[in-house]
């Protein structure tokens, strides 16, 4: 077996081509009437097998121009999907927050992109696309149609301003519990959201909104912070320890609104 397969490795050509002389002997011994049927039933397989292979790369390739043709459609309707996606948010915020502006003494300067985190020296600030010639100044409060986000930090570039956000644990502000009036500072403690300073003895609920309460002078009354997740007694016997869940997502930020003074 292994001396066959060395020969037919060897001289497989020469064995092809005698097979090849072999026919045409035995064919040209044939009549001339058998001989042209053999020929002709030869060239009519063969041609055929030429024609169906011919039809089924013609296939083929069609089928591979229409499959790139349909995952070139899903692909455009799926980034138009997504456009109209985000169109249909944006348009929520926008109504959210008309709602808000009417529904509230507050009087909107001016709207602005979220360009930047940080300003170099610390994570808990953005940077907006709006400055002093939109009449934007420092101090004044930042918001979200969900919420309030946090203040103007330092004076503003021509185009440009910092937000000072409310995740920063300097930045506290002087807040109230809706539904009982129960006075508190907001501030960030680490990375927990707290509002400190209410009475042991105070009436508090999961998901009392809290609010700010407009004195301090920077923010002004009756913007939503957030609600409270969690409440317990401090250990010092005198305050209560609550956690709240900001309003607008401090990390999410995409486009802002400045409050008039």
């Amino acid at each position: 077996m292994r001396l066959f397969d060395r020969l037919r490795r060897e001289r497989g050509d020469q064995l092809v081509l005698a097979v090849l002389l072999g026919a045409g002997i035995v064919v040209a011994t044939l009549p001339r009437a058998d001989a042209t049927r053999i020929f002709h039933n030869l060239l009519a397989r063969g041609n055929q097998t030429f024609l169906n292979t011919f039809d089924w790369a013609f296939d083929l390739a069609h089928l591979a121009r229409e499959n790139r043709e349909l995952r070139s459609r899903v692909a455009e309707l799926s980034l138009r999907t997504q456009q109209l996606e985000e169109a249909e948010r944006q348009n929520a915020r926008l109504r959210a927050l008309q709602e808000f502006e009417e529904g509230s003494a507050l009087t909107i300067l001016t709207g602005a992109e979220v360009i930047g985190w940080g300003d170099g020296r610390n994570t808990f600030t953005l940077t907006v696309s709006a400055g002093a010639r939109d009449g934007v100044e420092r101090d004044q409060a930042v918001v979200t149609a969900e919420g309030l986000v946090g203040r103007i930090d330092r004076a503003p570039g021509v185009s440009t301003a910092i937000v000072s956000l409310l995740s920063d644990p300097s930045n506290a502000v002087a807040a109230l519990l809706e539904r009982t009036r129960e006075q508190g500072i907001f501030q960030f403690i680490g990375a927990e959201a707290r509002l400190v300073g209410v009475r042991q003895s105070a009436d508090v609920r999961i998901g009392d909104r809290v609010l700010s309460s407009g004195l301090g002078g920077v923010y002004p009354g009756g913007l939503l912070i957030g609600e409270v997740v969690q409440s317990s007694d401090d250990p010092d016997g005198l305050t209560k320890r609550l956690v709240i869940r900001p309003a607008a997502s401090l990390d999410r930020l995409e486009e802002v609104f400045i409050l008039r003074r």
